[in-house]
């Protein structure tokens, strides 16, 4: 149409030449562009020289090509007799690739999700030979049923070589067996797959009209199939040599030979945009193609990991890249932070710490305060500026949970984690920050390593200093010889569970050490992203420097309840230096120990160090008696039964402790 209103003005206004060149001009330009050969400058204009802030302020979110959206939390609808001749199960196949482990990441997850939210399947079934790991798998382990599959290295006596072979079997067993829907993990679903469940078999084809063949990574089948049944026979010709010849092209064959036997389905129905390089472009880096035939798009993540998009992460889904991957942010999980600021005594900051979490360019987070029985009303000062509009519509993202007494830092943190949405756990103390760029660097971390369970940064002081707190790697060495890990650094909430959260046994806090020194003990994936993103307001006066006259005796009390990391002389050397805890120490130990809501372990660790300042003053009766609550199997090993022992010996001596020192 470009060319031919060119040759019409050209013809009827021949005394403007300039001007009808310059039309014509215009014509050729967008036949060009249309053609795909200004591919590498749209990808240029599109992708590459913006910012973040270019794209985040691009109103390309505005409106997506239909209306879709994610059906979440997950459910299931009731299980029912199937109509149809496919039942509505879905099939998943994963962890057959023996260098590698299993680890879900962020495509897995909405693949898996996204089947559930629009499929609407009476189960889920995923097929390995190992279960998959990462924070995603955590969250869909309840949806799924999982099933161990075979491994194996021959079919009909043929050598299979390769996993993605193995896959290729195990997924037309599969579906002969069961029937339903297998979806390679990398399939996202876009809309329901009604319309095509009432065939005895169904598959896309794969490139224009089919010249690449029948694609096997979306297969819809009735149990025992023909069409699967036949296929699967062909194997006992199978040459592993040949890469995508069972898994492509023989079922194009196949479907020729019989096309009554399986439904064909357009190439835009489940494998458009294509794997090539202008595919890769129109999938991650364009809004030209709307998805309006698709019932789900293959992702090709093998494509994309040799395309300039391999660093594909969850921030994407906030800037503007391409339909898919706008789309894709009804399934990035929100909240994915979950922000727990205890607070007690701390309005004169308070709004600092909050706004700090408001500014988050990643906006997938939610704040949960809890006011520890503040004399200030720290929860209804939040409230009010809530109210008032501090925080914009972020206000939504907030919560405030009071608790009804005092319990302090450790126990106010459990509370706020046990409220928490989110699969990701900040521990922000009320007066101080984070910065505005930590969740978004902390997201694109995980995206790229979702078997992360641990992600820091280095720390900036401020106030009344300006220290940069450089931390070293995460190793019992390092740990030993430099301490913690800062409050706010990031862990799964699964980590949380498995370690039994926060420690109120501590007299005067450092339960955020005792954490760390937990995580390190069962061994966890950790990255520290650079530059300094989380922020320490050091005050004259605190907690901690209130409590650093209590300090020699506190940290001494903490690595006792970790013999699996200090030596038993360090320790040894510990119990004298606990032994000699001031007046304040032990009074404070002694209202722990009374506390309701002190949980058997720590009331154990409390117990032994009581016992040992028993044990210093010659109280060797109470010492006795406070370890004999302590049972053999506790958490301090054989710390307890050394001063039992020693205790029996300075009473009844030695001749009767002898046994018990013999079996130390």
């Amino acid at each position: 149409e470009a060319l031919h209103r060119a040759e019409h003005f050209l013809r009827l206004r021949a005394r403007k030449p300039i001007l009808a060149l310059f039309v014509a001009g215009l014509g050729f330009a967008a036949i060009w562009y249309r053609s795909g050969a200004s591919n590498f400058l749209r990808r240029k204009d599109s992708g590459k020289t913006l910012d973040r802030k270019d794209r985040r302020d691009r109103s390309c979110h505005a409106e997506l090509p239909h209306p879709w959206r994610a059906n979440l939390p997950l459910r299931f609808p009731a299980a029912s007799q199937s109509e149809t001749k496919i039942p509505k199960i879905v099939h998943f196949i994963y962890g057959f690739r023996h260098d590698q482990i299993p680890t879900f990441n962020f495509v897995n997850f909405v693949s898996v999700a996204s089947a559930i939210a629009m499929i609407r399947p009476n189960k889920v079934m995923l097929h390995c030979a190992r279960e998959p790991v990462g924070f995603f798998w955590d969250v869909l382990k309840p949806h799924v049923q999982l099933v161990r599959g075979r491994v194996f290295d021959r079919i009909f006596g043929n050598p299979v070589r390769n996993y993605a072979h193995m896959s290729d079997v195990v997924r037309l067993e599969v579906l002969l067996q069961y029937g339903g829907i297998y979806l390679d993990i990398d399939v996202v679903t876009l809309r329901p797959f009604d319309r095509i469940l009432n065939a005895e078999a169904a598959m896309g084809m794969e490139g224009e009209d089919g010249r690449v063949g029948l694609c096997n990574a979306v297969i819809a089948a009735m149990p025992n199939s023909p069409f699967i049944r036949k296929w699967y026979e062909t194997y006992r010709r199978f040459n592993s040599s040949q890469w995508n010849y069972h898994s492509v092209l023989l079922p194009m064959k196949l479907a020729k030979e019989d096309p009554d036997s399986v439904m064909q389905m357009s190439y835009k129905t489940f494998h458009w945009p294509l794997w090539d390089e202008r595919g890769m472009d129109l999938m991650l880096n364009s809004y030209e193609y709307n998805y309006s035939e698709n019932l789900a798009v293959h992702v090709w993540s093998h494509g994309v990991a040799r395309s300039p998009y391999a660093n594909f992460s969850m921030p994407w889904c906030y800037e503007c890249h391409s339909t898919l991957v706008s789309m894709l942010r009804a399934y990035v999980p929100d909240p994915l932070f979950s922000v727990v600021m205890p607070c007690f005594n701390q309005t004169a900051y308070v709004s600092e710490a909050v706004m700090s979490v408001v500014s988050q360019e990643f906006p997938s987070w939610e704040l949960i305060l809890v006011d520890d029985q503040s004399p200030d009303q720290c929860g209804t000062f939040v409230e009010k500026l809530a109210r008032n509009g501090a925080f914009g519509n972020a206000s939504s993202r907030l919560r405030i949970i009071r608790n009804q007494e005092n319990v302090g830092l450790a126990e106010s943190r459990n509370v706020g984690i046990r409220a928490a949405r989110g699969l990701w756990i900040c521990a922000l103390d009320a007066d101080d920050k984070i910065h505005p760029e930590y969740f978004w660097r902390a997201a694109e971390a995980m995206s790229l390593e979702p078997d992360l369970e641990v992600i820091t940064s280095n720390q900036k002081f401020f106030q009344n200093s300006s220290w940069l707190w450089e931390l070293p790697d995460f190793n019992t060495a390092t740990v030993i010889a430099y301490g913690p890990l800062p409050v706010m650094t990031l862990y799964t909430r699964t980590l949380w569970e498995k370690h039994g959260g926060y420690s109120s046994a501590m007299p005067w806090g450092n339960e955020d050490y005792d954490f760390w020194l937990k995580l390190l003990e069962g061994g966890v994936r950790i990255k520290k992203l650079p530059g300094a993103l989380t922020l320490y307001r050091y005050k004259v006066k605190s907690m901690m420097r209130d409590s650093e006259t209590e300090h020699e005796a506190e940290q001494s009390m903490l690595r006792t309840r970790h013999p699996g990391i200090f030596h038993p002389a360090k320790l040894l050397r510990e119990h004298g230096r606990i032994m000699q805890m001031s007046a304040r120490t032990r009074k404070r130990l002694e209202v722990l120990q009374s506390w309701k809501g002190l949980r058997k372990e720590d009331k154990e660790c409390g117990a032994f160090w009581l016992a040992l300042a028993d044990f210093a003053s010659g109280d060797y009766e109470s010492a006795i008696s406070r370890i004999s609550t302590i049972p053999e199997q506790s958490l301090l090993a054989w710390q307890p039964a050394l001063y039992h022992a020693l205790a029996v010996c300075a009473l009844r001596g030695p001749a009767v402790s002898a046994p018990m020192m013999k079996e130390l």
